[in-house]
């Protein structure tokens, strides 16, 4: 090509051709080109960054789902209810839930099945899988559109319960009391689930009521000196805490003939055997009785001691009911009477030393009577839900292993030393609480 005056393109600029070619051979060209080619790695890096974070985060959120449907899913399997329908529903207020997008997908086992996991076939556990496809942004250029992240966890129905004291009754003055100039002390807690503002009652100001924690569900702010906890020792007790359900609700009662296999039993000393009681078992005089192995079935009249009595017996079962023929009556123990019981440690009712019949309407007076002068040895739970115990103390500085929980407690007579029933195969009791294993 030609231009005005005749001179071709290729001869117009010369000394501006000859610049560029010194330019590409000079190390500021060189630079220029590897300064571009890093921008971009690094673009690349970040981009990889902001995507490795992105789905990090979503990671720990899903995880967070998992956590709260496991320990749900637990929370319900222990007190026999649906503990799949529970672990979904806290996975969904987590804000992951079946109809979402990007491939949701939630998996609640129990037992576990992961393969290898140390919780496999185990029962007494929930496992749950949260699956989910999260975008990318920046590994797009890559063709990967979404990467799937998954969180896993699995929880215990079957951890020992914090709580071994428990007075059930909802509204009077009282529910917990102590009588006289005494120490009840606990290694575990206390719950009382009244709302009254005296809920918890000491006759004596200097007496002391001292646990691992102590929760009140009334507002109570007067009468609490001396009430404080072992694990923070001068703590107050925490007040207002949400009401209480029954903790062993979940134990179903023991199927039994209701034929009488005994009437009025009586004695002072001896070996006594399983059966149905009609109007109860009397114990007289400073005799050794030993109950062999199985369930008692008192119904009506209960179990009275009086006397010196020495009382033994492991892997037995004391159910209290009544009927019009045979009027419902609790545990009098009014003598000086030792004795040595624990629960069984298997079957449905593993724990349950004294198991009131539910059905029985609240009984405040009488109540039953647990204890005597010289000391009782009581491993494995007590539970009268709807009527009043009255504790004795125990002589000995040795915690007893026990569960109390009934109506309402009082504690009266000598100090009192207990530590949780955590005696079953599994090494909990028969109040469990859910609990993050995994």
């Amino acid at each position: 090509m030609r231009v005005r005056g005749g001179a071709s393109v290729t001869n117009l600029f010369p000394t501006q051709k000859q610049s560029l070619k010194r330019f590409g051979r000079a190390d500021e060209g060189q630079a220029l080109v590897l300064t571009a080619l890093a921008l971009v790695v690094l673009l690349l890096m970040a981009g990889l960054g902001v995507d490795v974070g992105y789905l990090r985060y979503q990671k720990q959120q899903l995880q967070k789902a998992a956590d709260a449907g496991a320990l749900a899913g637990a929370s319900a399997y222990a007190y026999n209810g649906d503990w799949h329908a529970a672990a979904v529903a806290d996975i969904s207020a987590n804000g992951f839930t079946t109809t979402t997008t990007n491939g949701l997908t939630i998996t609640v086992n129990s037992p576990p099945q992961t393969a290898g996991d140390p919780f496999l076939n185990q029962s007494g556990y929930v496992e749950v899988i949260v699956k989910q496809n999260q975008p990318t942004f920046f590994m797009r250029v890559s063709n990967v559109y979404a990467v799937p992240v998954s969180a896993r966890a699995v929880a215990s129905a079957i951890a020992p319960g914090s709580g071994c004291l428990i007075a059930l009754d909802p509204t009077h003055s009282g529910t917990f009391s102590v009588v006289g100039n005494i120490t009840i002390s606990s290694t575990c807690s206390i719950y009382v689930n009244s709302s009254s503002a005296t809920a918890l009652v000491k006759t004596v100001p200097s007496s002391t009521v001292a646990a691992n924690y102590i929760g009140l569900v009334g507002d109570q702010q007067s009468g609490l000196t001396g009430v404080v906890s072992q694990e923070s020792y001068g703590q107050d007790p925490v007040t207002e805490i949400a009401p209480l359900t029954d903790p062993l609700a979940n134990v179903p009662p023991p199927h039994y003939d209701s034929n009488c296999t005994y009437r009025n039993f009586s004695t002072a000393g001896g070996r006594i055997s399983p059966g149905t009681y009609c109007n109860g078992i009397t114990i007289t005089g400073s005799g050794a009785v030993t109950f062999a192995s199985g369930d008692y079935i008192l119904r009506g009249g209960g179990l009275t001691v009086t006397g010196a009595s020495s009382l033994s017996g492991s892997d037995v079962m004391f159910y209290l009911t009544g009927d019009s023929t045979y009027p419902y009556a609790g545990i009098t123990m009014s003598g000086s009477e030792t004795a040595s019981l624990s629960a069984p440690t298997t079957g449905p009712q593993a724990g349950m030393l004294f198991f009131q019949d539910r059905s029985m309407p609240p009984i405040t007076s009488p109540g039953s009577t647990f204890g005597g002068s010289r000391g009782a040895g009581y491993t494995g739970a007590i539970y009268f839900p709807t009527t009043a115990i009255t504790y004795k103390g125990n002589a000995s500085s040795t915690s007893t292993p026990t569960i109390i929980v009934g109506y309402q407690l009082t504690f009266r007579g000598g100090d009192t030393n207990i530590k949780n029933y955590t005696y079953l195969p599994s090494g909990g009791g028969p109040i469990t609480s859910a609990i993050l294993v995994e």
